[in-house]
């Protein structure tokens, strides 16, 4: 059972919809002028699917808010701030992207050999036989394994980057250090005048997490409009079933918009208000106005999106344009961006954006933990979010009892974290330098 609320955006109709399967529509609430009502699929009647009353609540919670913004149908590409017909420059140096093809991406930078394997191992593992788009560091290369692993993987497109990132005293150093130093990218893009060749970065140094949406946007341009793309947090998740084996498929490839998937943290253990560093990122990039409209808004991870090409080249169009506007550099401002631009219905002139859905934790694709931190995931809602049957062997699940095919944030449970790293990342580099070792 996955629940999700889906705003329409040219109409502002927001939706909340149960469903066992992305195929069948059970349990459909419509909520437009403050009137709701309740509707259910004749081959499903026979299921009550989820308590009504929650079903209101929920819906409720991730309405966008009073304080709306009027945004534009389109927004610039991000290689017009070096200029209007700069093109992108940046080429990966592993594989090749398959146009065809569903993919997830990653900023992956400064994460290890044992992150890079079991991220793309767990999602091999699953039966996606797309695409796996990463950044790295030159420093990553240079480790042992790294490149040779790269270099095996079919479908693997590693882009190295050479960030240049100052500490606090300024000076030009090569590692991003957690995310928490700001960096520029040289040669994302290229202007031509004449002989006069140029490929500097144009924008002012910020932090890497703010950047990758400079580089999802350079890499959703090699995939066809109905291709569906997720961008991942590669250092805390890992795959237990294909994440894009049940996604609606477009029949009409020429249709000119397409869907967008947010995923939203546990509303019982956070809101944007009760979250000191959501309530920072807002309020910095926007002001303490907006911050009071958002506080009790449940929080939407911008570590976690999917969408169809057409509609996410839109969004990351947008996420760079918040950037640019607000000059903010707080590590994790990203989030603040991604909220606000749902939360106040920035996108819905968005021409090639039809719906938002937005799935609250543990009803969707991607099940985000971190906000679950404070205690035991035992201890939560049902107390069956984990299967567990030995050291060596447990699943995540969602609310209704089916694995989650992408689990978030482990890492901020012990026991999770100690399942990734002790058994399956050791594992997997185990066989993987006993292969190298027998080829």
């Amino acid at each position: 059972m996955w629940m999700w609320i889906s705003r329409r955006l040219s109409r502002r109709i927001l939706l909340l919809t149960t469903c066992i399967t992305a195929m069948s529509l059970c349990l459909l609430a419509r909520s437009s002028n403050k009137h709701t009502h309740f509707e259910r699929n004749a081959n499903y009647s026979h299921r009550k699917l989820l308590d009504e009353d929650q079903v209101r609540k929920t819906l409720e919670m991730f309405q966008v808010s009073d304080f709306t913004v009027v945004g534009p149908s389109a927004w610039p590409k991000p290689s017009t701030k070096l200029h209007p017909d700069a093109v992108p420059l940046l080429e990966p140096s592993f594989g090749k992207h398959r146009f065809d093809q569903d993919v997830v991406m990653a900023f992956a930078a400064e994460y290890g050999l044992n992150t890079y394997l079991s991220f793309v191992t767990t999602l091999r593992n699953t039966g996606f036989r797309g695409d796996i788009v990463l950044a790295v560091s030159k420093l990553d290369v240079q480790q042992k394994g790294v490149t040779e692993f790269f270099s095996s993987q079919e479908g693997l497109v590693v882009y190295v980057i050479d960030l240049k990132c100052f500490n606090a005293e300024g000076e030009v150093v090569d590692s991003v250090k957690g995310g928490m130093r700001v960096c520029q990218l040289p040669g994302l893009y290229q202007y031509k005048h004449g002989n006069i060749s140029t490929q500097v970065d144009p924008r002012p140094s910020r932090t890497v997490a703010t950047t990758r949406y400079e580089l999802y946007w350079l890499w959703t341009i090699h995939y066809k409009p109905h291709s569906w793309i997720m961008l991942l947090d590669a250092r805390d998740a890992f795959f237990q079933t294909n994440p894009f084996e049940h996604v609606p498929r477009e029949k009409m490839e020429s249709r000119p918009d397409g869907l967008l998937y947010f995923f939203g943290e546990n509303t019982q253990a956070t809101r944007i208000g009760k979250s000191p560093k959501n309530s920072k990122w807002i309020s910095n990039a926007y002001g303490e106005m907006v911050m009071t409209a958002l506080k009790e808004k449940p929080t939407i991870c911008s570590g976690s999106t999917m969408g169809e090409q057409i509609a996410l080249e839109t969004y990351l169009r947008a996420m760079v344009s918040e950037s640019d506007e607000t000059g903010t550099k707080l590590m994790g401002a990203d989030q603040g961006f991604h909220n606000y631009l749902y939360y106040t219905n920035k996108l819905a002139n968005a021409a090639t954006i039809r719906s938002i859905v937005v799935f609250d934790q543990g009803r969707g694709i991607i099940n985000n933990l971190g906000a679950m931190r404070t205690k035991p995931l035992e201890e939560w809602g049902n107390g069956k979010i984990l299967q567990q049957t030995s050291d060596v062997q447990m699943t995540v699940l969602n609310w209704d009892g089916t694995p989650s095919p992408v689990v978030h944030q482990f890492d901020r449970h012990k026991v999770l974290s100690k399942y990734v790293y002790d058994h399956l990342a050791s594992s997997f580099r185990r066989d993987f330098f006993e292969s190298q070792t027998n080829a």
